[in-house]
């Protein structure tokens, strides 16, 4: 299912039409020895159906209905034209309600699918999501030679905000956060949500050097962040730079950049910490 959720437009009307006519070819050879195979025609349709939005889907769905009568027009030339009329009707309002009854269920596939991706109140992934994708993140860098920064970041005195001020209050705080990290980070870099108010990054580096300044540089656009609110908030980070020589599995990574978030956080709120990896 997820395959053909993923598969583009172009492929999945190319695929479908090609499934089309050679069930129309099975579907004709069939009825010289008295088959009726019209039935093939379905598990075709569900899957193109899932993989079109829903007015291709329908679509479709006529394009389907059409091949579907060409056995009866070209085999049967004296059947009446009432019939074929009927015959081209009830089929196409049948495939375009199983149309319909597909995309809901792929609407309902997607948000199900997004919720258990991305953290709904701020954005960002899920803790589980976030780690599998680290791990091919990691990898690739690796390859690549590349430098990256994972970070840890907790909101220092979040639990209060939401005792004394309310859990309105402390979900703008954290929508604030997120979208303030959204911009910090590239189409390539990572953001996670990996507990109440704490959050992950993964990010790259051009080079080991200028690593540890964007480290610093993230920690700071979080604090300005969370000093707009006005609310007595700071924000404690521990960031590990992985360089290409680094051996740290992704796990590793990030149990480091947790032991130093939460060094700097019992040395004194609102600091930062940071590390080379070995």
């Amino acid at each position: 299912m997820a395959r053909l959720a993923r598969l583009p437009l172009v492929a999945a009307w190319s695929w479908g039409i090609v499934g089309l006519m050679l069930v129309l070819l099975v579907d004709s050879a069939g009825r010289s020895a008295g088959l009726r195979l019209v039935p093939l025609y379905v598990p075709v349709l569900c899957a193109i159906f899932w993989a079109l939005g829903r007015w291709h889907a329908m679509g479709f769905a006529v394009l389907a209905a059409l091949i579907a009568l060409l056995p009866d027009t070209l085999l049967s030339p004296t059947q009446p034209g009432v019939a074929t009329f009927v015959n081209a009707l009830v089929r196409t309002a049948t495939y375009i309600f199983l149309a319909l009854i597909i995309a809901a269920y792929r609407r309902a596939y997607d948000e199900a699918d997004y919720r258990a991706m991305y953290d709904g109140l701020t954005g960002a992934l899920n803790k589980s999501p976030f780690e599998t994708a680290a791990v091919r993140h990691v990898a690739a860098a690796r390859r690549a030679r590349q430098t990256l920064i994972a970070a840890w970041v907790d909101l220092d005195g979040f639990k209060a905000i939401n005792d004394n001020y309310g859990r309105a209050a402390g979900d703008a705080v954290l929508r604030a956060v997120s979208e303030e990290a959204m911009q910090a980070v590239r189409g390539s870099d990572l953001l996670g949500r990996l507990g109440g108010d704490e959050f992950g990054f993964l990010l790259g580096a051009s080079s080991v050097q200028n690593a540890e300044g964007l480290a610093h540089l993230l920690h700071q656009r979080v604090t300005t962040t969370l000093t707009k609110t006005g609310l007595p908030l700071s924000c404690s980070m521990g960031a590990v730079i992985v360089g290409p020589a680094a051996t740290l599995t992704e796990a590793e990574i990030f149990d480091h950049a947790d032991r130093l978030m939460r060094q700097a956080r019992s040395s004194g709120l609102g600091q930062v910490l940071t590390e080379h990896a070995s």
